[in-house]
């Protein structure tokens, strides 16, 4: 475990955070606390304050749709020139179930192999995608095995290409992650830290 000094510097940014975050996070929460000092920011200024310090975060994860709102239109922009530089950034956690799609900004390469082995193949998710996804931009990707599974209906497809559920692209010299999980799978965690370069 790396010492507090020599740990990498994680931002959540929570412009919108919602009161159950911390509990139905709780394992990814304490997962990043033992290998990342990480900040919380709620508060716009708060974030440009985190955002210019140097050195600069490892990572910044938005955790829900408060960066599309247009009175943080200055965070987004602050957000999108720390990517251009080469940092990471994950949009996971609650904004894909609280984000109005027009909201969405246009924004999104696979997964390395050395990483790829540490991830689970696939899993089961309740997720929201993103579509005009190519290949090179998605971790995980639908087939014709893939169905929607419920307790009352039964299965329908959704092999639909060019969407996903979690992509990472390059955005300049950065890369910009989106994972549309919105149940906390354990296996999602994994691709939260893969993403922030802290799984291992």
């Amino acid at each position: 475990m790396a010492t507090e000094a020599a740990k990498p510097r994680i931002i959540l940014l929570s412009l919108s955070l919602l009161g159950f975050f911390d509990e139905m996070y709780d394992a990814l929460l304490r997962e990043l606390g033992s290998k990342a000092h990480v900040q919380r920011v709620k508060k716009a200024t708060s974030a440009m304050r985190l955002l210019s310090e140097q050195p600069p975060p490892s990572a910044i994860l938005v955790t829900d749709e408060g960066l599309t709102l247009p009175e943080n239109a200055h965070v987004w922009d602050a957000v999108v020139r720390y990517v251009r530089e080469g940092g990471p950034a994950v949009v996971t956690g609650h904004f894909s179930g609280q984000v109005l799609p027009p909201d969405m900004k246009p924004f999104f390469a696979a997964v390395g192999r050395d990483v790829a082995a540490r991830l689970a193949p696939r899993y089961s998710q309740k997720a929201l995608f993103v579509r005009n996804v190519t290949p090179e931009q998605s971790w995980y990707v639908s087939n014709e095995e893939s169905v929607v599974e419920s307790m009352v209906f039964p299965p329908t497809s959704v092999n639909t290409p060019q969407e996903t559920a979690v992509a990472f692209a390059r955005v300049g010299d950065g890369k910009l992650g989106y994972l549309g999980d919105v149940n906390a799978e354990k296996d999602s965690d994994a691709v939260i830290l893969a993403m922030c370069g802290l799984l291992g």
